[in-house]
């Protein structure tokens, strides 16, 4: 039985259950393979000790801290919640709990100190993950793999909201101006989570006439303030911003963590309508070409001050940070939660974890054992759940 803190449930079957982890390893695999996640460098950042450290914080932690959750709303309830433009949590959160969880948990299997698999407790996790990507998705798959690399998140009625939105005549020097407020602020969501692209997400196509789709590119996150680096003088005036496109003659196919490519590679010229949307504490409006100057310049002030901030940071920091990017993709389910003391609950039983392993993955005694895994194993990317 499955204990959510509301209610209790059956435990999934374990060939269930398997099918769930085999499904996620497989989009792991293509995720990392495709983009080359497992050979991840930076002159600024730790990041293979930043992902184990954060991986070892969710394997040991994930089910105290989602019960916690739990007692206040359900996993269909968070979905639901999800499915509106510049949400956060999103599909990148979602999908980054079993991320982390499950690349703990390898790791310690490739390093030979895997304990006896606590059936419980993965239950309780993959049960979580598929009820609320399932209640997340408006077409009832769990992955964008099972759906032919869509990530349809929001409603008919939604879509065809934005769609009146479009417009299709834009001066060349607005839709300039739009190129360099979406790119300055992508590099400084990039900087402002450690090289990490969590704030950058992407959900369709959804089919509209004459062959066209919508997809919507999301930067969210923009005035984040749970990293301790993140208080900047300047930063943008809006908690996310959106730029909604009808394309025409564009194949897109978006991945796991919310990433797009298309055919052909660049859209730019296949853009024949879009709006530029702001939102701010959960009000959606048009971002005015007005605005975009003062957008783009607050983005690049705070990126610059980020950036000359995190030179200063010492390498054994450069570690331990991933444990406070981790625990903010967390943090960010319980912020319409009656939970004010949430983000001090992850950072306490996240110390645990720190204390158990930073000193072995900043000393280099410990390698990334499951990056190199992922990118060159034939066999499953996450082991089956046995029960002895």
């Amino acid at each position: 039985m499955i204990s959510t803190g509301q209610t209790i449930r059956q435990t999934p079957p374990l060939e269930v259950l398997n099918g769930y982890l085999h499904d996620y390893g497989e989009s792991v695999r293509r995720f990392f393979r495709e983009q080359q996640r497992s050979a991840m460098i930076s002159p600024l950042f730790n990041l293979p000790g930043r992902l184990i450290l954060g991986s070892y914080c969710y394997y040991e932690n994930l089910r105290p801290l989602l019960l916690e959750l739990l007692q206040h709303t359900t996993p269909e309830a968070i979905g639901r919640n999800m499915r509106k433009l510049g949400s956060r949590a999103n599909s990148i959160h979602l999908n980054s709990l079993m991320l982390g969880y499950f690349n703990g948990r390898e790791q310690l299997r490739l390093l030979g100190k895997q304990p006896q698999d606590d059936l419980d407790e993965l239950a309780f996790i993959l049960d979580f993950w598929a009820r609320a990507a399932k209640s997340y998705r408006s077409d009832g798959h769990h992955l964008p793999d099972d759906a032919d690399f869509t990530m349809p998140v929001l409603s008919k009625q939604d879509v065809e909201a934005l769609t009146a939105q479009l417009r299709g005549s834009w001066p060349e020097e607005i839709k300039n101006k739009i190129r360099r407020m979406m790119a300055t602020l992508e590099l400084y969501t990039f900087i402002l989570n450690g090289e990490a692209r969590i704030g950058v997400f992407h959900h369709g196509p959804y089919a509209l006439a004459n062959g066209d789709v919508l997809v919507v590119k999301e930067l969210i996150g923009l005035r984040e303030n749970f990293f301790p680096w993140a208080h900047t003088d300047a930063r943008p005036g809006c908690d996310a911003v959106a730029r909604v496109m009808r394309l025409r003659g564009v194949q897109a196919k978006i991945v796991l963590m919310g990433s797009m490519t298309t055919v052909p590679s660049s859209y730019e010229g296949n853009i024949v309508a879009q709006a530029i949307l702001r939102v701010d504490g959960g009000e959606i409006r048009s971002v005015v070409p007005e605005e975009m100057d003062a957008i783009t310049q607050a983005a690049a002030e705070a990126q610059l001050e980020l950036y000359r901030r995190m030179i200063d940071w010492d390498n054994r920091y450069r570690v331990e940070y991933g444990a406070e990017l981790y625990a903010c993709i967390l943090n960010t389910f319980a912020q319409k939660l009656p939970l004010p003391d949430f983000a001090d609950s992850i950072r306490q039983n996240f110390r645990r974890s720190i204390d158990r392993h930073l000193d072995d993955l900043f000393t280099g005694r410990e390698t990334p054992a499951v990056l190199s895994h992922i990118a060159k194993t034939d066999g499953p990317i996450y082991s089956p759940i046995v029960v002895k």
